[in-house]
């Protein structure tokens, strides 16, 4: 059985420090599928060890996710050519753009703790040239009832978690590994059926571009 708190308690808090800042730093930039909640479980760990605290734990978990949202602000309004094509979408969201008009703080706050809002409002209030003094004001405060939230219940109530997942800790890791190369299978599959689906690719029964068909050769 894995035991769980006393692989956390051995951890380093200045590594897990760097750790959880660089992870909700990215989760602040709005790209999807960053697990923040893991750094922050970790730290948990430590603060039961006496290792850290509970307020460094949300101090760094904020400045990254805080830090993180003003970069994915400044992505939108200013460096739109170096977003993803997947993610160009996001620039004009016309969801985002309602709410940012009828909700302003408020949307810029809740987009720091709603998933489906994190994206869309980030760079969609960069890319409508949303107040930038206000903006960083809004995504602190945002930040830290996200970051100071999520690190509270999980320090109240993570380690009662802790020894149920130390019992299914060897069937989770196994379920996660099968579900991860499923998911990367599935991935290789569909690049293979986009690339083949793409238009323009040269086949047997294409004519030659240097070929030309005897209509074309002038008569004698």
């Amino acid at each position: 059985m894995i035991d769980l708190r006393a692989w956390l308690a051995g951890l380093d808090p200045t590594t897990l420090h760097i750790s959880t800042f660089g992870l909700l730093f990215l989760e602040g930039m709005g790209i999807p599928g960053i697990p923040g909640v893991l750094p922050m479980m970790a730290q948990v760990g430590l603060i039961d060890a006496g290792k850290t605290t509970l307020e460094t734990a949300i101090f760094w978990g904020t400045l990254g996710n805080w830090l993180g949202s003003i970069c994915g602000y400044s992505l939108g309004r200013w460096g739109g050519r170096f977003i993803p094509a997947r993610w160009q979408g996001q620039l004009d969201s016309e969801q985002a753009r309602d709410l940012l008009r009828r909700y302003g703080p408020l949307a810029v706050i809740a987009s720091r703790t709603i998933g489906a809002l994190r994206t869309p409002v980030t760079l969609g209030a960069g890319a409508m040239n949303y107040p930038l003094v206000p903006y960083i004001i809004y995504s602190l405060i945002g930040a830290l009832i996200h970051i100071g939230l999520w690190q509270w219940l999980l320090w109240r109530f993570g380690l009662q978690i802790l020894p149920h997942l130390e019992r299914v800790g060897a069937q989770a890791l196994m379920v996660v590994g099968a579900l991860l190369a499923a998911a990367l299978l599935g991935r290789w599959w569909l690049m293979r059926q986009r690339a083949a689906a793409t238009p323009g690719t040269p086949t047997s029964d294409s004519p030659s571009p240097n070929s030309t068909s005897s209509d074309s050769q002038p008569l004698d």
